[in-house]
């Protein structure tokens, strides 16, 4: 394991058990009806339960715990481009799973910013989140797989 994923594991860890005791002390401070979905700008369209956190912490503990069994998966059963040289073999592994470890420190990060916004706005009585947080984590789930997929195209035609 690389020093970047041990790095990596050691933030998405973090960041789940921060997640975790949000969602929980948010469970225990609210009352009555929070926002649990937003539109496009932000504003509140659907109310549910407080429990409603544990549920979203439940859920990202489940896609960050997807992710680390995906990392599992042998190399043999992979598909990446290039010849399926020991060296390129290698090269490609390193990339995917710097790639699985850079996307659950993502979505650990976008999943604890859902649940501090929706508290947030509970606790101080807002009418709306910040809809950017949101969009930007997404985007960077898009931007980390581009650069993987670019990073392994090069892997395969660098000799």
């Amino acid at each position: 394991m690389s020093t970047y994923e041990r790095n990596a594991n050691w933030i998405t860890g973090f960041l789940l058990l921060l997640e975790v005791g949000l969602a929980v002390m948010g469970v225990m401070r609210l009352s009555g009806p929070i926002p649990i979905h937003f539109n496009g700008s932000g504003e509140a369209n659907r109310w549910g339960s407080p429990s409603t956190l544990l549920v979203l912490a439940f859920v990202d503990l489940a896609l960050v715990g997807l992710l680390w069994i995906i990392k599992s998966v042998p190399t043999e059963l992979m598909n990446f481009p290039g010849p399926r040289t020991p060296d390129n073999v290698a090269k490609q592994r390193r990339n995917i799973d710097q790639l699985l470890a850079t996307i659950r420190v993502i979505v650990a990060a976008l999943f604890l910013c859902i649940i501090g916004q929706i508290i947030w706005i509970s606790l101080y009585h807002k009418q709306q989140i910040f809809p950017w947080p949101s969009f930007l984590f997404i985007a960077l789930i898009f931007i980390s797989t581009f650069i993987g997929l670019v990073r392994a195209y090069r892997l395969s035609v660098s000799r």
